[in-house]
């Protein structure tokens, strides 16, 4: 069954990490656990050079590793989903730096390429030692400006300049740091992270048995559900050991102080006499915190990332039926359910840690924490006909403070409710007429923001679930992504088979098993054609027909044949070919880049070429250099795409079908 995605992991691996790596993961892959022995024996790979390899591999954790007892061997075994992770590096590090920034982008880029990084490591890779006294302020850098461009460190036009997307200072990178792991896009790495699902249940059943059932008996009416409890207990104290706190892993190891108090008042509140809202690392001025510990080691939460991905998906689906104002607050409103924790992909390892609750309760945002998510510039008026957008807050945006609302004198802009805009002095209006103002904007927009959930939750796909008396809003992930999945291979069966025959599958879907007459008389098409198209399906094992025999005689005449889609065997079968097809793509790279491409391509990496290719290349390899960059360009936006259908299929729903080996 994972015959092609290990193809695929394989190319994976070895494009990332070596040949030597590719063949060490290959042999674990066919043969699943195998200790160092028994792998040395197989892969006939020297003994020091088959350690460094693993211990890279563990490193970026390919695999895992098992241990019960010190006298006992340490066994290894695939990790899939670190594996398949490696082509979603790029698109990761690009999400952190949409989301938070380009320092962010780039410190996650940097733990992607090492697996897994301790803070201190990454203060001297950053060139930030932390012993040094960047704590007194001083911080030593190496994007100086010029001198003439600065006044007593400061540029003429009083800006402090600073370089995009660069981390300068310790305190800067302690709170980047900090974020990145409050929200969830880094995980602290701990002796768990490197055990398999099954190994680490084996070990809270094991626990719990020693500790609250010494006789060993855990079923029976009285005993199983308590077995089950304990259990659950026991891996959300793992999860909560896991996860990093600011209570319990920023130790007391000095922090970073605030601007002086005094020097600040006699500088008319602004610190070193630069006020706030110039382009300042502002997290160096005003971040006061606690380190975080040089020996704690971090790495890359792809399931947070996946998360993000899903909510992107969800909410172009949202723009295609409903606009992109409506798109934007329920964007927000997803991403109020990711800052709160309750939006969340259930993998294996998160039902092996505590996860699998039978009674879920979904997760819930009220309307005023979608307001604080919501971008103010959003027009949520745009496409909301109603009272709420006819008043004084013309398009939803609140940015109409200090300008006065007349309706149009022309009788035909009067009717249809058009406002006019004149220029008024915000100055002149009471204190109190602002805070009125401002109240009201505030109502306005949460009365369009709740016009806007109301429609979302009165939609077929069932985008959210709205509680109007709580003023909050539920969202049924777990629906919205086998929603996602349906639509999916609804395209791909469109694209590959035709209008009629999608129309046919969308059927089945929802009817059930149906006899070739009733599809032909609700599709209103011939039975011949209908049986042509169901033969076509059948045949690429998307339907399926089943036998239902009158009698003893199982006769073709006294037989009744009823036709069935099945979801799941579809998905696998889409999932296998999809890795096949990401695996030739990759491999098609390969054999492009070898070919004609290869002199150039070298030439171009040469370090003292590199930068210099248009002084350095002759016209001809420019324009093959300018060919290679177009194919590669093609090839791998086709494996993006194919990789977005594998993390619709697979990731989005945390059902993993693919690798049930």
């Amino acid at each position: 069954m994972a015959t092609r995605l290990t193809e695929l992991c394989t190319i994976l691996v070895e494009n990332a990490h070596g040949e030597l790596a590719a063949k060490i993961f290959t042999i674990l892959a066919g043969h699943g656990r195998l200790n160092l022995p028994a792998l040395h024996q197989l892969t006939r790979i020297p003994l020091r050079r088959l350690k460094n390899a693993i211990a890279l591999l563990l490193q970026h954790h390919i695999l895992y590793y098992h241990a019960s007892y010190d006298e006992e061997p340490t066994y290894f075994q695939v990790n899939w989903d670190a594996a398949h992770a490696i082509i979603r590096t790029r698109k990761i590090a690009k999400l952190i730096a949409d989301r938070e920034g380009e320092a962010a982008g780039r410190l996650v880029s940097n733990i992607l390429q090492l697996g897994h990084a301790s803070v201190g490591d990454l203060l001297d890779e950053y060139g930030l030692a932390p012993d040094s006294k960047r704590d007194s302020g001083i911080d030593i850098v190496d994007h100086h400006m010029s001198e003439e461009d600065l006044v007593n460190g400061i540029a003429k036009d009083g800006k402090l300049k600073a370089v995009d997307g660069e981390v300068t200072t310790t305190s800067e990178f302690h709170a980047l740091m900090r974020k990145l792991l409050e929200k969830g896009f880094l995980v602290k790495v701990g002796q768990r992270t490197y055990t398999a699902h099954a190994d680490l249940t084996e070990q809270v059943k094991d626990i719990v048995i020693a500790e609250y059932f010494p006789t060993g008996k855990v079923t029976g009416p009285k005993k199983a559900p308590e077995f089950k409890a304990r259990v659950n207990e026991q891996k959300r104290k793992w999860e909560e050991e896991d996860a990093y706190s600011s209570l319990k892993d920023d130790a007391a190891r000095g922090t970073f102080k605030k601007s002086n108090n005094k020097r600040v008042k006699l500088n008319g509140d602004l610190p070193n006499g630069i006020h706030r809202d110039c382009a300042v690392h502002d997290v160096d001025a005003e971040y006061s915190g606690p380190k975080l510990p040089n020996d704690m080691v971090v790495r890359v939460n792809v399931t947070k990332c996946l998360l993000i991905l899903r909510s992107q998906r969800l909410e172009r689906m949202v723009e295609r039926f409903l606009g992109p104002a409506t798109a934007a607050v329920y964007s927000a409103l997803l991403r109020s359910l990711e800052n709160e924790g309750a939006a969340k992909i259930k993998t294996e390892r998160d039902k092996a840690r505590g996860d699998d609750d039978d009674d879920e309760i979904l997760p819930t945002a009220s309307d005023a924490r979608v307001l604080e998510n919501l971008d103010p510039s959003v027009d949520l008026a745009s496409t909301i006909k109603g009272p709420a957008s006819m008043h004084k807050l013309s398009n939803g945006t609140g940015s109409h403070r200090g300008k006065t609302h007349v309706l149009s004198s022309d009788p035909n802009e009067a009717e249809l409710g058009i406002k006019r805009e004149h220029e008024s002095d915000g100055e002149d209006e009471p204190p109190q007429d602002k805070k009125s103002a401002v109240f009201r904007d505030h109502t306005k927009r949460l009365e369009m923001i709740a016009m806007h959930l109301q429609a979302l939750s009165e939609h077929p796909k069932g985008f959210c679930v709205r509680y109007v008396h709580e003023k909050t809003t539920g969202v049924d992930l777990d629906t919205l992504a086998n929603t996602l999945i349906s639509t999916e291979l609804d395209i791909m069966i469109h694209a590959r088979f035709g209008k009629v025959a999608t129309r046919v599958v969308r059927m089945l879907r929802e009817k059930g098993k149906l006899e070739e007459k009733q599809i032909a008389s609700m599709s209103l098409m011939r039975i011949k054609d209908v049986r042509t198209i169901l033969t076509e399906l059948q045949f690429h094992g998307i339907v399926d027909v089943q036998e239902l025999p009158k009698d003893s005689s199982r006769q073709p005449s006294r037989t009744v044949y009823l036709w069935f889609f099945d979801e799941g065997p579809v998905v696998k079968r889409f999932l296998q070919q999809t890795y096949q097809g990401m695996a030739r793509t990759l491999q098609r790279v390969r054999v492009e880049r070898d070919g004609k491409f290869r002199a150039v391509i070298e030439k171009a990496e040469r370090t003292d070429v590199k930068g210099r290719e248009q002084e350095l290349l002759s016209w001809q390899e420019k324009e093959l250099l300018r060919e290679w960059r177009e194919v590669e360009e093609q090839l791998l936006v086709q494996v993006a795409r194919m990789e977005d259908v594998v993390a619709v299929l697979r990731d989005f729903s945390g059902r993993d079908t693919s690798l049930n080996t």
